[in-house]
This record gives structure tokens, sequence and C-alpha cells, in this order.
């Protein structure tokens, strides 16, 4: 194997197919084999069964030692950097509120109606960056609104939110952005200790687990999660969904002429085209073994998720999209075991919304640009541009 098939997943943005090519060629391999990551020797697992196994795996692969490094930084301390007990505790007071009658009510209206907005504000326009207008919006809006944000304050928010993402590529820029959140949400917190409302702050205040509530800044850490696990993740899987659709009209006409596939479609981008592509972790602390292979202390250890998803020995003709396919019990996109993901209902539900809205808003949606709006990115995979016409 040369060095130039090595890839480095922290910095290369294998566009399109550029991705799943490297990646099947690495499970062809084996379950694991080499790769970079930030320049440093890293392991790429990407078979489906060696993947579920290692996500099942808290000990030779702690999750939370990545986050640390990653991401706590600027986030700050959550169940995501947690471990044990403490995540247990954790994730029992945080999870609840977003388990509420404020998430029922916008999965039940809440979610058509920003979708509708946003439309709304494409007006007369006949082209626009689909990405811009609506997909990078949708899920800021959804926690935004969820949270209790003043409407009118939700584009300067999700500039602080997406500003806040760049850690740590940006690292001043991102930490200006998260002293913003944190200054904005200060007296709001106050007031919602004074007088709870039906918003997820309420319920995050309000929570209490074994006599045991959560402070300020551990509930300002957590909606700092919902941003960079929540809406980040939400905002590529709507892209690669639109694009994906897009890219071959006769998927987009038979979502118009058959809506019952729409959940098929689903279902099978997050197989096809996941938005976490890579997921890094760092082995245990001390040399471990898996599938034959020695692994030294704290090596990043890439959980290749967009490879298990197209295992042949698990799903028939991977890299064909099939809307019939029944795949989602399979699927490793939300990472199975102790740390799947909470939100993976609500990220569900917005994708169906939002799918369900454009196709009887702009019935003639077109991709302007294809291999501009290709899906591009290692780790967090997406769309940067989507132009469309309509």
């Amino acid at each position: 194997m040369t060095a130039a098939s090595i890839h480095d997943f922290a910095h290369e943005d294998l566009p399109g197919d550029a991705l799943h090519t490297a990646l099947r060629d690495a499970r062809e391999r084996g379950p694991l084999s080499p790769a970079l990551f930030g320049g440093q020797p890293a392991f790429l697992i990407s078979s489906h069964a060696a993947l579920a196994e290692a996500f099942r795996d808290n000990t030779r692969f702690p999750p939370a030692d990545a986050y640390r490094i990653t991401i706590e930084p600027v986030q700050g301390v959550t169940f995501q950097t947690m471990e044990g007990e403490q995540h247990r505790l954790y994730r029992r007071l945080a999870t609840p509120a977003f388990q509420s009658r404020v998430v029922e009510a916008m999965e039940q209206e809440g979610l058509a109606r920003i979708a509708h907005e946003l439309i709304d504000r494409l007006g007369g326009q006949r082209s626009a960056d689909f990405a811009q207008a609506f997909t990078h919006r949708v899920a800021f809006a959804v926690i935004s609104r969820m949270l209790g944000i003043p409407t009118d304050r939700e584009d300067v928010f999700r500039d602080w939110a997406v500003g806040f993402l760049e850690f740590p590529r940006d690292p001043m820029r991102s930490r200006a952005c998260a002293e913003h959140i944190t200054q904005y949400l200060l007296p709001i917190l106050a007031q919602r200790r004074r007088e709870p409302r039906e918003d997820i702050l309420s319920g995050l205040v309000l929570a209490e687990v074994e006599g045991r509530t959560l402070t300020d800044e551990e509930i300002l850490a957590h909606i700092r999660l919902l941003f960079s696990a929540g809406a980040s993740t939400t905002t590529d899987a709507l892209g690669n969904l639109v694009y994906t659709l897009l890219a071959d009209p006769a998927r987009w006409q038979a979502l118009l002429t058959e809506p019952g596939l729409r959940t098929g479609a689903i279902e099978e981008l997050l197989r096809w085209e996941t938005p976490v592509a890579v997921l890094p972790r760092l082995s245990a602390p001390h040399p471990i073994e898996f599938h034959g292979t020695e692994i030294p202390p704290a090596t990043f250890c890439l959980f290749a998720i967009a490879a298990a998803n197209r295992d042949p020995a698990v799903f028939e003709q991977p890299d064909v999209f099939d809307m019939h396919r029944d795949s989602s019990k399979k699927l490793l996109s939300f990472g199975p075991g102790p740390r799947l993901c909470p939100g993976m209902h609500l990220a569900r539900r917005q994708l169906a919304v939002a799918l369900d809205v454009i196709l009887e808003r702009l019935p003639g949606l077109h991709l302007l640009h294809p291999q501009d709006a290709v899906p591009r990115g290692a780790i967090l995979r997406g769309p940067a541009p989507l132009r469309v016409g309509w």
C-alpha cells in the first residue's frame, strides 16, 4: 500500500464518490486499516461487524476521550464527555426535556410551520442556494424555538451557533461565539427559574434526579451540545437528502407520485450518505488488541460509519440507492450501544416533515450545478452550496 493511499480524515475533503471509494478500498483490506487523523497515525474501522462491536465496547474505545480533545474546551462538560455513573445521571437529567410536550408540539405543528416560513421567504425567486436558504436553517430554527429564543433573534443566534462549531479550526471565533451564546442565555435562564414556561430551557432548569439539579453552566453546555451534535448533523442529513434525490430526477419523481416511499428514502439516505461519515474515537490509555491488530495506547480509531453502512456482507448491492430497502435495524448511523443518539427520533421527523413540505411547495425542484453540490467532508459530510431552480 502506498503512502498516497493512506488518507488523513481530519483534513481531506473527499467529495462525492471519492470518500466511498477510499472507504471501500480500506474495508476490502480488512476490518482495520492504517489511516491518518490530523497527521497522527490512526486506525480506520470499516467493516459492519467490527464497527458494531467497537461501538458497544466502551472499555477498549472509551467514547468520552475524543470529545474531551475535540469539542469540550469550547462546549463544556456534557454527558458526551462523561462516563459510567456520571454519564447515566446527567443523561437522565438532560434527556427528559427533549421528550416533553414542547418536542411533541414541535413535531406535530412546529416543524412544518418552520419549513413553510423558510420557503415563503423565497418569494418570487426561481432559483436559490437551497443550502443557505433552507437546509442550513431548518434544524437551527427548530432548536431555537424549542429553547424559547425570540424569533427576531434566530438568525443572529444561528450565526453564533455556526461560529461556535468552528472549533478547533478557528478556536478564537468559536470561543467568542460560545461566549455570545452564554451572555444571551444567562438572563433568560434566570427568568425561567423565576417563571418557568413550556420550553426546553424550563425543562432543563426544573430537571431533578436523585436530588441533583443542573447548574446554569451545565445547562448552557447541554444547549451547546444541541447545536454541535443535533443541529449540525441534521443540517447535513437534510442537505444530503435533497442532493441525493435531485441528482437522479427519477427518485424525485417517484416521491411525488408515491408518497409512501418517502420514509424509505430517508432511511436509505441515512445509510447511503450519512451526515457523520467517520467518527473519531481514542483507544484506551493502555495497549489493546482488536480483530488481530495491536493498537497502542490513546490512538485515534476512526469509526467509519459510511463504510459499515455500505458493507456488502450486510447490505445487498450496497452502492445502489434503493428506497425500497429495509435496513433501519442494521444502520450504524446513530451509534448503537450505550451512546445511542437520544435525538434520532426528532432528527428523522425533521427530515420527513421538511421533505413533505419541499415536495408540496417546490415539486419542480432541480439541481443547477450538480457537481458543485456533491456532499463533501470526511468527518461531518454535506453539500456546501446547493444551487437549485424550480
